[in-house]
């Protein structure tokens, strides 16, 4: 084990990422980008001659990123490398832990927040911590708890990789009340808990205008160390790899170095568009900024300029009207001299050119084509006549988003290998209910769902294979095979209802299990009533 790490060494490391981070001069972009997705495009903007006009561009294509991307449903499939009855059981248990953990966690829902953090930001970040104070009504309180983070908390200890799992050391900052702080210290036991001061964090979104004096910084501080683990004492020590973590507020150490049974750091992350040598990557609101600016300047001029020269105005002789012009017809209209010789005729207004409308329409357009967001893909279609080319022309204006798409489907797989992970070191005893497979007097072997008791201490995610399958191909699939099985059954291909039912996913029916357990039931009464009235002939 290492040596104790001290507070001011963490402090060290912080500071260090800190400048990393700001020689990407990345703090001040995240906060323009962010200003810009939310609409304070003219942020600073002190005028009250003009008003200033905003077409959010940005955030509608970024809507578009995220629709896209998040369109299809995840699933996955845990298989062990060993295939048993044992095994079986494992595989399936960690893949209930896993569906569990998606459903209380909404994190299918994070990842939204996830992708337009990737998209606004740059990076995709997920983290996971593990709370033993959750109720989950076994013999072990604590579960699981993922939360999407800014790429502006996250400081690797080699920030010109993105190998999250070789990293030295990861540095997760978090803007806590100091209240809360210091009782979590108390409760850790820490002796200087009333040290904990608040800080002031203007380097992270949001609080830059800000100056909460309720605020402080924790540092939760991730590593690896190799530690010696043999089964007896003639066993040849095996080296594995163990996750130790502490938290840090200022100089005072709130959660002491603690050992965990994790292999792998609790962090999964991936980049929009990938930089070399750089832990971050880069977001495609950054180049598109200027242009938004142009298109809203172009939009604000024109603006102006119809409210000030663009409108009739009407012209008259104040020697004749010394009162002013009333346009309200319910009043009289007092003049000088004659009333016939009153001079008040309407100027037409200045037109505007036509290029200027054509010049802001093709700045319009060319940001959305260089984002790979066309017209067709955001649903403008004015004359939708040939459906079969629509289709055909969304699917290749969606083809510069496979590779995210690809990213995403490696991102949510160490989501999933976290989380098994996770389940390895903390769950211990916990009763999981699995798909036993049993055999019948007759030889044939039927499968009953049963609550077992696992000891999750014994598994281990170096003994596990984990396919992740994400996308429409997995959907679909599912539904082309429902649709052949259909046909097969009415053709009377299949004429065993039994094996038509095992053959349709557990998700399509429910309580499928105890229907073909009818139906056998049902198939060997009357095998019975055959059986004998075959006796009785006799």
């Amino acid at each position: 084990m290492n040596d104790n790490i001290s507070a001011q060494k963490v402090q060290s490391e912080f500071a260090k990422g800190k400048q990393f981070k700001e020689n990407l001069n990345l703090f001040e972009q995240v906060r323009q980008n962010e200003k810009f997705y939310l609409g304070q495009q003219w942020d600073g903007l002190k005028t009250t001659k003009i008003q200033p006009v905003t077409f959010n561009i940005l955030r509608r294509v970024t809507s578009l990123f995220q629709s896209q991307v998040v369109s299809d449903d995840i699933s996955w499939n845990i298989t062990p490398f060993n295939s048993n009855d044992q095994t079986s059981i494992e595989g399936q248990a960690l893949d209930a832990v896993v569906e569990r953990v998606f459903e209380r966690q909404a994190i299918k829902t994070k990842n939204r927040k996830v992708l337009r953090n990737g998209v606004v930001d740059g990076d995709l970040c997920m983290y996971f911590s593990f709370n033993p104070k959750i109720n989950t009504g076994q013999l072990v309180k604590g579960d699981i708890v993922a939360e999407p983070i800014m790429n502006t908390n996250v400081f690797f200890g080699n920030p010109h990789s993105q190998d999250v799992q070789g990293q030295p050391y990861i540095i997760i900052a978090r803007r806590r009340p100091v209240s809360e702080v210091r009782k979590e210290a108390k409760q850790n036991g820490i002796k200087n808990w009333q040290e904990i001061l608040p800080d002031y964090g203007s380097e992270f979104v949001g609080e830059e205008q800000m100056t909460s004096d309720e605020l402080v910084t924790e540092l939760t501080r991730l590593w690896k160390v190799q530690n010696e683990v043999s089964e007896d004492i003639f066993s040849i020590p095996e080296m594995v790899e163990n996750v130790y973590f502490m938290k840090v507020c200022g100089d005072v150490i709130t959660y002491p170095e603690t050992k965990t049974d994790m292999t792998l750091y609790p962090l999964a992350w991936a980049s929009w568009i990938e930089r070399n040598n750089c832990m971050h990557g880069v977001s495609p609101i950054t180049e598109m900024i200027p242009t938004q600016i142009a298109i809203n300047k172009q939009a604000t001029y024109i603006g102006a300029y119809t409210q000030n020269l663009a409108m009739p105005k009407l012209v008259y002789n104040i020697n004749r009207l010394p009162n002013g012009w009333n346009g309200d017809p319910s009043k009289a209209i007092g003049v000088t001299g004659d009333p016939r010789e009153v001079i008040a005729n309407p100027i037409n207004g200045v037109q505007m050119p036509n290029g200027v409308f054509s010049s802001i329409e093709m700045y319009q357009s060319m940001m959305k084509d260089c984002m790979g967001a066309s017209d067709t893909a955001l649903g403008n279609i004015s004359n939708p006549d040939n459906t079969s080319a629509i289709l055909a022309t969304q699917k290749a204006s969606n083809a510069p988003l496979e590779l995210q798409k690809r990213m995403f489907e490696q991102f949510n797989e160490d989501c999933i290998r976290i989380i098994v992970d996770m389940a390895c070191a903390y769950y211990g005893m916990r009763n999981v209910s699995v798909n036993v497979k049993q055999t019948q007097p007759d030889g044939s072997q039927t499968e009953q769902k049963m609550d077992v008791l696992l000891d999750f201490d014994t598994l281990s995610i170096g003994a596990m294979d984990i396919n992740v399958e994400v996308g429409a191909a997995s959907y679909w699939s599912e539904i082309v095979a429902m649709t052949n099985m259909d046909k097969l059954m009415q053709a009377g291909m299949i004429p065993d209802p039994v094996l038509y039912l095992e053959s349709i996913p557990n998700s399509y029916i429910p309580n499928k299990q105890e229907i073909i357990e009818a139906l056998r039931g049902q198939q060997k009464n009357l095998s019975q009533q055959n059986s004998n009235k075959g006796v009785n002939q006799n």
